[in-house]
């Protein structure tokens, strides 16, 4: 009696390919995100092998999206992670989540984490403009690919979605110059300087180098804010931080052993203008009526920092599922346009006209 014969299964395939098993699945049924060596490969194998596509296969195919975020510990990105998880859930998309941990080396590694993991799509959240040559010798040209929260980062033809920085940087200084304020502090956060001396972070607001970096924008708005009111930028009023409680407190010790004068403080969010507070409080320097602080991001933070946070609002969750939603676009072949959302002022108690 003879044996029966084995049926080939997409392991086997795979195997005689030398690719993946998701990769054979995306090349039968979503060829159009497989390089063409891939497809060929898996092709060869398929016709080999004798294989017989399912006809249910791609209903049982889930697409998996990879999403780079600086940080699943900072406040505005573990929420802007939720709206992606939320969104893709209705989508059923399976998200596997990078963190970078604020570091660039790390950044890079991610991104050859998720190529290697055969991802379908890939939301970018990148530290600065450093990763742009990786993300483009890894991903295809039609790779489904959006970049979050940064204004420019790779050229054009792939979408950015972002909160306008300029408006916000703006809003934040306007504010504080109709309340009377003059030497206006701006405390810009990065994740990594882009340049080693002030000078040369300040040469960047001309540079195209700009939109890949939130804080520089919000510079730029609150040197628009400035002009308006016939005034020019100070560079002793210029401090950088990062994106934590420690780095406000400690840098505002070292602003205020400068005795340079100042009357209010914009922060880059509200766990650093939380560290302002401290750092402030600790000199007996009365808020909001000596020195004016205002945060960024609206977060709950600045509903309990006592007194409570002036913010410029921002809603990373919204973010992070309009960003689902454009990627479903990508996937459908549409075409996708930036998508820039718009912040506004939450104005709370640390904030007050000046006296006298």
């Amino acid at each position: 009696m003879s044996k029966k014969k084995k049926s080939v299964t997409i392991q086997d395939v795979a195997l005689e390919a030398g690719v993946s098993i998701a990769t054979v699945s995306r090349a039968l049924n979503n060829p159009q995100v497989v390089d063409v060596s891939s497809q060929k490969k898996v092709q060869e194998a398929v016709s080999k092998l004798h294989y017989r596509v399912k006809q249910n296969l791609r209903t049982s195919l889930v697409q998996r999206v990879a999403l780079i975020i600086p940080s699943a510990s900072n406040a505005f990105f573990s929420q802007m992670l939720e709206g992606v998880l939320t969104a893709s859930y209705s989508q059923e998309y399976q998200v596997l989540v990078y963190s970078s941990h604020g570091d660039p080396v790390k950044e890079i590694a991610c991104l050859h984490s998720a190529h290697q993991a055969n991802v379908d799509a890939l939301l970018f959240c990148p530290l600065t403009d450093g990763s742009a040559k990786t993300v483009t010798a890894l991903f295809t040209p039609d790779f489904p690919l959006l970049i979050l929260y940064r204004r420019q980062f790779l050229p054009i033809g792939v979408p950015h979605i972002y909160y306008n920085n300029v408006q916000g940087g703006y809003l934040a200084t306007k504010l504080l110059l109709k309340q009377g304020r003059r030497n206006i502090a701006f405390f810009i956060g990065f994740w990594q300087e882009p340049a080693e001396t002030k000078l040369e972070i300040l040469s960047l607001l001309d540079d195209p180098r700009r939109g890949s970096y939130s804080s520089l924008d919000r510079l730029s708005g609150y040197v628009k804010a400035l002009s308006e009111f016939g005034l020019e930028l100070d560079p002793t009023l210029i401090t950088t931080t990062r994106y934590d409680f420690a780095s406000g407190y400690e840098q505002t010790k070292l602003f205020l052993s400068t005795l340079r004068d100042f009357d209010s403080v914009i922060c880059g969010n509200d766990t650093v203008a939380a560290g302002v507070l401290q750092a402030l409080r600790e000199q007996n320097i009365q808020v909001p009526q000596r020195v004016s602080v205002v945060g960024y991001d609206d977060s709950t933070l600045a509903s309990i920092t006592r007194p409570e946070l002036t913010s410029v609002h921002q809603d990373p969750q919204k973010l992070g599922e309009q960003a689902v939603s454009m990627l479903s676009s990508l996937f459908a072949k549409e075409r996708v346009e930036d998508r820039v959302l718009a912040p506004f002022l939450t104005i709370r108690n640390s904030t007050a006209m000046r006296q006298g």
